[in-house]
């Protein structure tokens, strides 16, 4: 068995895991947008909201490439 192959199997083992965290994390982009229309620029929730927004598009684009 190649590294590839036992690789794929174990990712296989928690694609229940990785769908749960896909949702979590649309539930989080959700949750930013709302922050990034609404808030109030030049605020500390406004400056976290930019930086949520890059955790969450970072940690999604890898799950969905999984």
């Amino acid at each position: 068995m190649s590294w590839k192959e036992s690789f794929w199997a174990v990712v296989r083992d928690y694609q229940t895991q990785l769908g749960m965290l896909w949702m979590f994390l649309v539930f989080m982009l959700m949750l930013t947008a709302i922050t990034l229309l609404f808030g109030e620029r030049g605020t500390e929730s406004y400056t976290l909201a930019i930086v949520n927004l890059v955790i969450v598009l970072g940690f999604g684009s890898i799950v969905s490439i999984v």
